[in-house]
């Protein structure tokens, strides 16, 4: 058959691998051909019940029911809806507030309370999803760049927004008619981010992989699940990197089998790179830098990459720095903003500035900083919005965070601006400790002056029992700046 939309991908896969395992839950195992018939089902079950092309179909769903996920985003691709992922770890106003923008007529969820104030046409639970394969639209009919997903993204700060992908966009590398099977992946990133959902969900579809997730992420289930499941490749982020490499029976486990590990969505610490290369020198580490938005897509490919801190790999021609005026910086070295290029420029979902702020002349903006070095290697400085100007000189948080979490006691840190009536910013962090170790925060500023330079040593630090964190393990800074600010107002009265 001719394959024009991923879905179309998925037909051709379950006829050459029909038996072989495509996404794994530990609950549950969904081969090829069972995937295909069951998206078949679904997808006439919500034709049946009304869908229309265009459609979009929230989909609440957790990772306990990952399978069911794949299951229901292909469902919604073969009836020609526009699937919409969400995270059931937000509250119900954010729901809602996100079904305000979506405007979804169907949902299927494994999280039904967080939808029952919604209007919706249609609304089934993961375990009786509507079925009626005799209504499934024609595949030939469905139109192969019409919009397929809008994944939620906010980043670290803002509100929601929503990215929408073209089935075109999703088809970029599929070769569609390359059935040799490649490596099985374990990992543990929420299906409803588009780290989960382009790389997990359609990863046994784009290229014949067995998806393997955890259904809720804790080091030693996942520690337990490598050894148990022998993927070729783990993939965590960094904040889960660094919980497993602190599991105090992590040097038990010897990684056998497994030949990659990859890590992305946040900044990746030095010294978790360092702290898995001793442990496991056999494995090739590779540290990935995205975004939803897309136009940007790149990877270190070698360990002298991955040990160079702040490295993702070699600029691309598809990706550019830019200054502040838009100009492309070509001088190694010198900080400016990353934009990446993409044949099918997505957009946000019914939100024209929004669009025409971040995506010019098929360029995104990614609001991340970054510099290229002597080797041609994209070194990662931070956010933009992040960046502390004090006393007029430019600061990135991302230089602090990674001279922090070289203490041996910091688990997390995070940096940001905090207001101040001379500076205009100060510097303030937040940290955790890992399990067992202790260390008060004037020794960590203390440990901090010797490896940063004095006007970038935070002049307040709070140590917490736990940073906030969003559904993909970013630290979400925007809940620290308050109790940051507070903290600094606070510690300048008694001085």
């Amino acid at each position: 058959m001719e394959v024009r939309r991923i879905s179309d991908a998925l037909k051709v896969r379950a006829s050459h691998q029909a038996d072989e395992i495509a996404h794994d839950d530990t609950r549950r195992q969904i081969s090829f051909a069972e995937w295909d018939r069951e998206a078949d089902e679904i997808g006439g079950g919500l034709a049946a019940a009304g869908l229309v092309p265009g459609d979009r179909v929230f989909l609440p769903i957790s990772n306990a029911h990952a399978v069911e996920m794949a299951i229901a985003v292909f469902a919604v691709f073969r009836a020609g809806g526009i699937a919409c992922p969400i995270s059931t770890r937000l509250n119900p106003k954010e729901v809602a507030d996100y079904a305000a923008l979506c405007e979804p007529r169907f949902c299927l969820t494994d999280a039904p309370d967080l939808v029952k104030d919604l209007e919706l046409a249609g609304c089934w639970q993961v375990d009786d999803m509507p079925r009626d394969i005799a209504a499934l639209p024609d595949q030939a009919d469905l139109d192969p760049m019409a919009d397929a997903e809008i994944l939620g993204t906010s980043g670290t700060t803002g509100k929601i927004k929503g990215v929408v992908l073209s089935h075109a966009d999703l088809m970029t590398g599929v070769t569609g008619h390359n059935m040799d099977r490649s490596r099985s992946t374990l990992n543990a990133l929420p299906l409803t981010g588009s780290g989960g959902n382009i790389g997990i969900v359609m990863l046994p579809a784009r290229g014949g992989a067995t998806a393997i997730t955890q259904p809720k992420f804790d080091p030693k289930g996942f520690l337990d699940l490598a050894r148990e499941k022998g993927p070729d490749l783990v993939y965590l982020v960094p904040s889960m990197l660094r919980l497993v490499l602190d599991h105090p029976d992590v040097a038990t486990y010897d990684m056998a089998g497994v030949k990659y590990l990859m890590t992305g969505t946040a900044p990746l610490p030095h010294d978790s790179v360092k702290r898995a290369a001793d442990l496991w020198p056999h494995l090739r580490i590779r540290n990935s830098y995205g975004m939803s938005e897309g136009g940007v897509g790149i990877g270190t490919r070698s360990q002298e990459q991955v040990l160079k801190p702040g490295c993702v790999g070699k600029l691309p021609a598809h990706m550019q720095i830019r200054d502040e005026a838009g100009n492309i910086v070509t001088e190694a070295g010198v900080v400016g903003e990353i934009y990446g290029w993409q044949k099918h420029q997505r957009r946000y979902w019914n939100d024209p500035d929004a669009t025409a702020a971040g995506f010019k002349g098929g360029w995104t903006k990614t609001g991340d900083l970054g510099f290229v070095d002597q080797d041609g290697d994209l070194i990662m400085a931070g956010r933009s919005k992040e960046l502390i100007i004090r006393g007029g000189y430019n600061i990135t948080p991302l230089e602090i965070e990674t001279a922090l979490h070289l203490h041996p006691a910091v688990q997390q840190a995070a940096v940001v601006g905090v207001p101040h009536e001379i500076l205009g910013e100060d510097i303030a962090a937040a940290v955790t400790l890992r399990p067992g170790i202790s260390a008060t925060a004037d020794e960590i500023i203390a440990f901090c002056r010797e490896h940063v330079a004095d006007n970038k040593v935070p002049r307040t630090l709070v140590v917490m029992d736990a940073l906030p964190l969003n559904p993909n393990g970013k630290i979400l800074k925007k809940e620290l700046a308050g109790p940051l600010a507070k903290a600094a107002a606070e510690r300048r009265k008694v001085a």
